[in-house]
């Protein structure tokens, strides 16, 4: 039968929660199966049942965290039907700026993410942040499935293409819809529902059916726009589809706070469920706690000496094991702090047919080194820190402002191309090393698919729901603008405006005189102007235009032409 590989049993629907099971497992099937889970677009999937059952995820294609709710479940002699109601939660500050003042109050509290993650308790809490609806109903024979979405348009409360509903939601129904192909080895029949048979012209509704007809009625034919294909599906590339995951190198000498920072790493990385395992080598030291990292990462051990000496030995069979039990992106491997970097980016470059080298993250003891700064010029210290991409001054609280001052200096005359980073009790802005990551990324292995927006090839949908309509019209193009001296505010619109026939969206850092470091966004032909951050403020000022017909202006970039969203 065509559900056999979901479930494989007589369904039971006096359980009245056989399509939560349909669901989990096979979102479970797919959190099992990395290149198949990668090249379907998913990032991570989190279930929680301590209420009504949920699963919160992350797509390869979409700045949100989407919750799926299970509401309920009702049969007949023929068939089950069960309910969810999806949510969309933005982690992006571009998209939060969307949301009305009160949706943006659950951001400024301490325990929101938690909340998100374990959706199923707090669901009616974020009722405000549900945007949809999705119905799975299945033959009692197990011989047809249909999947369905409805939601509006447009939500008078969002302001911002990206957070129209049936824009918003389409990443996720396109990736459920692309997943039950890829396990049932069956082509859906794809339609949307034409807006003379819905309740109004501001709903939405689009459905897959697998299989045999699950509703018998003769004039669905006439009521639905046929679909070739999901609207923004995922494409996967090479990346996705390669089992090289990118390894992480984190270093740092003896008592640094290297595990301390690693907790709170992953922490960051699975809140939004970017899963990554780790490679710990124990040499002299203790191991890392299963409770401190948490049971959501897989960990390896390498007992077996320096990894400076035997990494390529011992590390095979970790990453290949990692592989296996994990979907995670990413690997990081925390080096013994007597390790030099060199080495083990050199053995790392042995084993380039199964993984891919990623940062290298040093930790410098803030105390130790502004006590003792002779020990920046000692051979190991000075190798970790040269070599690093990024540079964790550890335990900052326990120093002084103009201590920690002079060590950033010293640490940045060291190595200038490095990111440095302040962390106290571990903690970090792991936001601004997720931006360094992003670009480091791009440079050295090109545009890093996790962040890749890629449009279907269907354009049946309404353009008021923010889809393309045309052939073309996802073809954009792109260039940056730099600035070396602050800028009168009245100049900023005008040199958008005149960037290009048709300017969608322009974003960056400008000096703007008499406000200082500025965040500029410019979307749907409105300028918004926001004081920066302040770890925004070291960096370049410029303005990225993304339109079409663009004009090259002084001090801009090539222009170049990429297909995005």
């Amino acid at each position: 039968m065509l559900l056999d590989c979901l479930i494989p049993r007589s369904l039971s629907p006096e359980t009245e929660n056989e399509g939560v099971t349909l669901l989990h497992n096979l979102l479970m099937q797919l959190h099992l199966d990395r290149k198949v889970a990668r090249g379907l677009g998913w990032r991570g999937f989190l279930p929680s049942n301590k209420g009504n059952f949920s699963w919160s995820t992350r797509l390869a294609n979409s700045d949100l965290v989407y919750g799926i709710v299970f509401m309920g479940e009702e049969h007949d002699d023929q068939a089950i039907a069960s309910s969810f109601d999806l949510y969309a939660f933005p982690v992006e500050d571009e998209l939060k700026t969307q949301m009305p003042e009160s949706m943006q109050g659950l951001y400024k509290k301490d325990n929101h993410i938690q909340k998100i993650r374990t959706l199923s308790e707090h669901f009616q809490e974020l009722q405000d942040f549900k945007i949809g609806s999705m119905g799975l109903v299945f033959r009692l024979d197990k011989k047809g499935l249909n999947l369905s979405f409805h939601t509006h348009k447009r939500d008078a409360r969002f302001i911002g293409r990206e957070m129209r509903p049936a824009r918003a939601l389409m990443p996720l129904f396109s990736a459920l819809i692309q997943s039950f192909k890829t396990s049932l080895n069956t082509t859906p029949a794809l339609g949307v529902l034409k807006s003379g048979n819905l309740p109004s012209v501001n709903d939405f509704f689009i459905e897959a059916e697998f299989g045999l007809p699950v509703f018998e009625d003769d004039e669905e034919m006439d009521a639905v726009y046929k679909l070739s294909a999901p609207p923004l599906s995922y494409i996967p590339d090479e990346v996705d589809l390669s089992d090289k995951p990118l390894i992480h190198v984190l270093c740092g000498f003896l008592g640094s706070g290297k595990t301390t920072f690693l907790q709170n790493w992953l922490n960051f990385l699975h809140t939004r469920e970017r899963f990554t395992g780790v490679l710990q080598n124990e040499f002299g030291e203790i191991d890392l706690d299963t409770a401190l990292i948490g049971d959501e990462t897989c960990v390896e051990a390498l007992n077996d000496g320096c990894i400076c000496c035997s990494l390529a030995d011992s590390l095979r069979p970790g990453i290949l094991r990692l592989i296996q039990n994990t979907p995670a992106d990413q690997l990081i491997l925390e080096t013994t702090g007597l390790a030099n970097p060199d080495n083990v980016v050199h053995s790392l470059e042995e084993l380039n047919d199964i993984c891919k080298i990623g940062l290298v993250v040093s930790v410098a003891d803030a105390p130790n080194l502004t006590e003792h700064p002779e020990y920046l010029n000692e051979k190991l210290r000075l190798a970790q820190l040269t070599r690093a991409d990024v540079i964790v001054v550890s335990k900052a609280d326990l120093v002084c402002d103009k201590s920690i001052e002079r060590l950033t200096q010293s640490l940045h005359d060291l190595n200038s191309k490095a990111l440095i980073i302040l962390s106290a009790n571990g903690d970090a802005n792991f936001a601004v090393l997720d931006h360094f990551f992003n670009h480091w990324i791009d440079k050295k292995y090109g545009m890093f698919t996790s962040r890749k927006h890629t449009p279907g090839a269907d354009t049946m949908l309404l353009n008021n729901a923010g889809f393309s309509m045309r052939g073309n019209t996802s073809l954009f193009e792109t260039c940056a603008v730099k600035f070396s001296e602050p800028l009168e505010l009245e100049r900023i619109e005008p040199i958008i405006r005149n960037s290009g026939k048709k300017v969608l969206r322009a974003k960056g850092i400008v000096d703007i005189v008499g406000k200082g470091c500025c965040e500029v966004q410019y979307t749907d032909g409105m300028l918004s102007i926001s004081q920066a951050r302040d770890d925004l403020q070291a960096c370049d000022r410029w303005l990225t235009i993304i339109g079409k017909g663009l004009r090259p202006q002084t001090g801009s970039t090539t222009i170049r032409k990429s297909r995005c969203l």
